[in-house]
């Protein structure tokens, strides 16, 4: 155990004149940081909807209702609206359109207004029928033979049959929206539509204030932006990568120089080996830590730090993953083997684990997988301490943290053939 902090201080001058490890340990993590931020952390962007109108009166101009439709799609805040010739073929349009990315198109049928008019009517009719059937079902008989004559009930008797016949008219007018298969905005695209539709259906019945809205609300207790929430599982995905991918290639390059056999010569023990880049990579952990905040904090205006139990949970993560990332590295003896083996493994676990996205979005089995992963509990951990600010619940990402920097120190001694190096 002496021998350690003299060890470590040539590791981590080795370590500095290791161009692509400096890069990967500092560069890499800021250039992820700012990518994720400038991509996901701006907040909603527009998607663009081709619309047709193809309602369209003798003269060639849009109808009342279908301008009136458009024009509610165009005045939302998340929808850019772009325009097709109401006379050409969606499906040809589309295969000689010369436009980027996802393509969806929102077509307005013809007769929408004529059918949007007769729906209004119908559903009208139906309030008023409901409204008389239910006025003469709360009159009992007695009420009814006082307050009514026969004439007026057979009135009566002939204008809700009267309703009832008109109300067999044609279906409600529909809106068509096509959109890729593979493009993963179109449910939300959807969404919007059917919120526009759906306000279109209350002004059409003459209904200015619904009855029911929706409001939202930040679950939070500070104005947090996206970057903030993003920040814990870029720290996750760093320290992960840092000791499944690079630590083995750094250590399987020891191998395969012949650095290891010369140590083996020496009075250093194996487990001294271990402990002294298991503590460099906790001690590089918290220094890239520091470097993301700042550059987030200045470019992006992030709020969130990480306190004394963030770091302390950051520690115990990186001795987890430098702790299997020396096991890995000491299966092979080629740095390019080593990093192949260590990305086949980070990235299955970084993805599956659910840190750059929700767990709803995968399969149960998936779901069930993700939560026993330590990557999973690092990062959630990680997020309840930084952005949701308690401690509530991180008592288990440190217990599976401890138990896994446990068994991944011993899984390191164990297969690392000191003398064969």
């Amino acid at each position: 155990m002496r021998r350690v902090p003299a060890l470590l201080t040539a590791l981590s001058k080795d370590w500095l004149r290791n161009r692509e490890a400096v890069f990967f340990a500092f560069l890499f993590p800021v250039v992820l940081l700012v990518i994720f931020s400038a991509v996901f952390g701006g907040g909603v962007g527009e998607f663009t909807v081709y619309v047709q109108n193809q309602d369209r009166t003798a003269d060639g101009e849009p109808t009342n209702l279908s301008e009136t439709f458009v024009t509610a799609l165009n005045e939302t805040d998340v929808l850019s609206v772009r325009t097709i010739d109401p006379d050409r073929n969606v499906t040809a349009w589309n295969r000689e359109s010369d436009t980027t990315g996802a393509t969806r198109v929102v077509v307005v049928p013809d007769g929408f207004d004529e059918q949007v008019r007769a729906g209004s009517a119908r559903a009208r009719r139906a309030v008023i029928l409901d409204t008389v059937n239910r006025a003469l079902s709360g009159l009992d008989e007695n009420e009814t033979e006082t307050r009514l004559n026969g004439t007026n009930r057979t009135e009566i008797r002939r204008g809700t049959r009267a309703m009832t016949n008109g109300t067999n008219v044609s279906g409600p007018a529909e809106i068509v929206f096509y959109a890729a298969s593979d493009d993963e905005t179109a449910p939300a695209v959807r969404g919007v539509l059917g919120s526009v539709v759906a306000r279109f259906n209350d002004e059409a019945l003459g209904v200015e204030e619904p009855p029911t809205t929706v409001t939202t609300g930040d679950l939070g207790s500070r104005n947090l932006t996206g970057v903030d929430y993003f920040l814990p599982a870029l720290i996750a995905a760093v320290v992960l990568i840092n000791g499944l991918v690079t630590l083995p290639s750094i250590v399987a390059g020891f191998g395969s120089d012949g650095t290891l056999k010369r140590l083996a010569a020496t009075p250093l023990r194996k487990r001294d080996w271990i402990l002294a880049n298991v503590v460099m990579q906790a001690v590089l952990a918290v220094l890239v830590t520091a470097l993301m905040v700042v550059v987030a904090h200045l470019a992006f205006g992030v709020t969130v730090i990480p306190g004394p139990l963030s770091i302390a949970l950051i520690l115990l993560g990186a001795v987890t993953f430098a702790g299997f990332g020396m096991a890995l590295g000491s299966l092979v003896r080629s740095p390019d083997a080593a990093t192949s083996l260590g990305m086949a493994v980070a990235l299955p676990t970084m993805f599956v684990s659910g840190v750059f996205w929700e767990l709803d979005l995968m399969p149960a089995s998936l779901q069930t997988a993700a939560t026993l992963l330590p990557v999973y509990h690092f990062h959630r951990g990680l997020r309840r301490l930084m952005v949701l600010d308690t401690t509530d619940g991180v008592a288990v990402p440190f217990a599976i943290l401890g138990v896994g920097a446990a068994l991944a120190l011993v899984a390191a001694i164990r297969l690392t053939t000191w003398q064969d190096l």
